[in-house]
């Protein structure tokens, strides 16, 4: 039996590619409290579903000037509090994780995260910036789809 040149190419190229969905059994889903960030849920959670993977939440505060000790401790106390309520609120609790809140750069920490958990998604919102605004601004998205340890699924707030 012969086999067609177009046969040989698509088991030639089949041959190299791996067949099987990606493990996915931990989703970073970076929050910052405002309703857009909150549709990165409405992607991570039906996938974590798919995959009974976890969803780990995180919030990063950026340092503000010389912050007394008590009052950080209070801006990350409530901080977790929150991100409690929103796991509670909005995910099933077998894909709860834990949560996490840091202070830094929301970039950086975000990306040693993802790296310290094993991390396999990171899942989050952009404003969409581009161009002058972007460079002018910064993009802490940019900054970790260029960086991060895994692939990172970007949803556009609207």
């Amino acid at each position: 039996m012969r086999t067609s040149s177009a046969e040989k190419t698509t088991h030639a190229v089949m041959g190299r590619v791996k067949t099987s969905y990606p493990r996915l059994q931990h989703l970073l889903v970076p929050l910052d409290f405002s309703g857009k960030s909150r549709q990165a849920l409405r992607y991570a959670v039906p996938l974590a579903q798919k995959f009974a993977a976890k969803i780990h939440l995180v919030h990063v505060l950026r340092p503000v000037g010389k912050a007394a000790p008590a009052e950080l401790a209070h801006l990350k106390h409530e901080a977790i509090k929150r991100l409690g309520e929103m796991s509670a609120e909005l995910l099933p609790p077998r894909l709860r994780a834990g949560n996490a809140v840091l202070v830094g750069r929301p970039a950086d920490q975000i990306l040693q995260l993802a790296g310290k958990n094993n991390i396999d998604l990171i899942v989050l919102t952009t404003k969409g910036r581009s161009g002058l605004a972007r460079v002018l601004v910064g993009s802490t998205a940019e900054h970790i789809m260029r960086h991060a340890p895994c692939p990172v699924m970007s949803i556009r707030r609207h």
